[in-house]
């Protein structure tokens, strides 16, 4: 059975390392991105090895995408009711062809509702890093969590 966090129960600068990685593989890479965002370093191996990249690279949304993906492997359910944004998005370095990425959560933020008491606002910053322990990409998350009744 898994446990359920609540808004109570987070505490700031507390860090979640995912044990969990995700690999970027070509048919990976190539199948987002041709659906998504087919810019020719997305999908094609000759364009993207004349590229400033020199290999295949994920498409942005797709790297999103994996940090959605690798936050469903926290050891515990998050109350969340809804989230409110995603700020301070910024690409650090490409996400590129057999990179295996891992992810980071720390709560970097945290209020009650002035206005309903059963809720409260967490903030917390994602950040994914390569194998070589490289940021490939961060972004602050603001979740609207249950509070403990």
């Amino acid at each position: 059975m898994t446990q359920t966090r609540y808004f109570d129960d987070f505490e700031l600068g507390e860090q979640w390392p995912i044990s969990e990685t995700y690999e970027m593989t070509r048919n990976e890479i190539v199948s987002f991105a041709t659906k998504w965002d087919p810019q020719p370093f997305h999908v094609d191996d000759a364009a993207a090895k004349k590229s400033v990249y020199g290999t295949l690279t994920a498409c942005g949304t797709h790297v999103q995408a994996v940090v959605l993906k690798l936050a469903q492997a926290l050891p515990h359910e998050t109350a969340v009711i809804g989230a409110l944004g995603y700020d301070e998005v910024r690409f650090h370095k490409a996400a590129c062809l057999d990179d295996v990425l891992s992810l980071t959560i720390e709560c970097i933020e945290k209020r009650p509702s002035s206005s309903k008491p059963d809720r409260g606002v967490i903030k917390n910053r994602h950040t994914l890093v390569n194998q070589a322990g490289e940021t490939v990409f961060s972004q602050t998350t603001t979740l609207l969590i249950t509070r403990k009744t």
